[in-house]
């Protein structure tokens, strides 16, 4: 909608909040066969990051429960501390993964600046991943002996045999235990997204529209009263519409359900309508609008990219609810 190159029908997300990123592929995002869904940075999401808490160099993260408030804790989580030593480590790896990745001098202005955004992603992620645990515990949601030794006996084999993992764990600074922690976590992360991704419907009432975006009141007004004289809708947004996605196609915006659209003004507009019908002039952020219903139905599938992001829209809900009922200590990553 909105600038010349942007999508009225892609919500944009930038650095997000979501501390588990979603790697769900269209054939299947359940709990038999999505794939891992791990504790991770702050990043922009996409369909295939990889499934790896911080990719080979994560360390095990803070296990609850533990005892209260310790010297060497990073951060306390409902009373349960996170080890300063596995933090530590972790910003040291992500940080060193991260400037290389990018060619930042570590010593520089800007490496100083990604380390200190490093830490405070970091501990953000631990903090998720204690708060996950600790609402699995009260749920009674658990990754079984059996379980975990399956998927380390299957990292293993996918990394080329033992003596391979092994020198991995070398060059990561990790023990076993470290490894297992990880993949504990990891495990039981995807359980409990997997409890929250129930609750989203695979299928909701969408409508299908096109619009036609300008920058004022007046523009508006006059298309309006050309298409209220019988101008063709499609041919007023190829020629005059501000949004350069939607106006070679007359301004389609394809079907979408409610909280796609970046403009709940335009979102609910597009709703009020019935197909054929053409809106009023409709004010947003992004301009003026004049909205066209071409079909409606109550209950249509959602496409992947929908749903993916309508699942991601109800785990950072979910997970935001724990963060404010929590009560967080942060001791370091400031």
């Amino acid at each position: 909608m909105l600038t010349q190159s942007q999508h009225l029908t892609r919500k944009r997300i930038g650095v997000i909040s979501i501390a588990l990123i979603f790697v769900i592929v269209a054939a299947g995002c359940g709990a038999d066969s999505g794939p891992n869904v791990p504790a991770a940075p702050r990043s922009v999401p996409t369909a295939t990051l990889p499934p790896a808490a911080g990719g080979p160099t994560a360390v095990a993260p803070a296990a609850p429960p533990q005892s209260a408030a310790a010297p060497s804790a990073a951060a306390i989580v409902n009373g349960t501390s996170i080890p300063l030593a596995a933090y530590q480590l972790a910003v040291d790896q992500r940080f060193q993964a991260q400037a290389q990745e990018q060619g930042i001098d570590p010593n520089s202005p800007q490496g100083q600046a990604l380390r200190a955004q490093t830490k405070s992603q970091v501990l953000d992620g631990m903090i998720d991943d204690v708060l996950i645990a600790q609402e699995a515990a009260k749920e009674a949601v658990a990754v079984s002996d059996a379980d975990l030794n399956a998927a380390m006996q299957g990292m293993i084999t996918d990394g080329g045999g033992q003596a391979a993992f092994d020198q991995s764990l070398v060059a990561a600074g990790q023990t076993l235990d470290d490894a297992r922690a990880v993949q504990r976590t990891q495990m039981l992360n995807n359980l409990m997204r997997d409890r929250v991704l129930a609750n989203v419907p695979t299928t909701a009432e969408q409508v299908h529209a096109r619009h036609i975006l300008v920058d004022s009141q007046a523009a508006a007004d006059a298309l309006l009263a050309q298409l209220k004289a019988g101008a063709d809708f499609v041919q007023m947004a190829q020629q005059s519409s501000k949004d350069s996605m939607t106006s070679p196609k007359g301004g389609d915006m394809d079907w979408f359900p409610r909280g796609w659209l970046p403009s709940k003004e335009v979102e609910d507009a597009a709703f009020a309508l019935q197909p054929g019908q053409i809106s009023d002039v409709v004010q947003s952020a992004f301009g003026f609008h004049i909205i066209q219903v071409i079909d409606r139905d109550p209950n249509r599938a959602l496409p992947p990219e929908k749903l993916l992001e309508l699942q991601k829209q109800a785990f950072e809900k979910w997970l935001a609810g724990l963060r404010a009922a929590a009560k967080v200590e942060r001791l370091a990553g400031q």
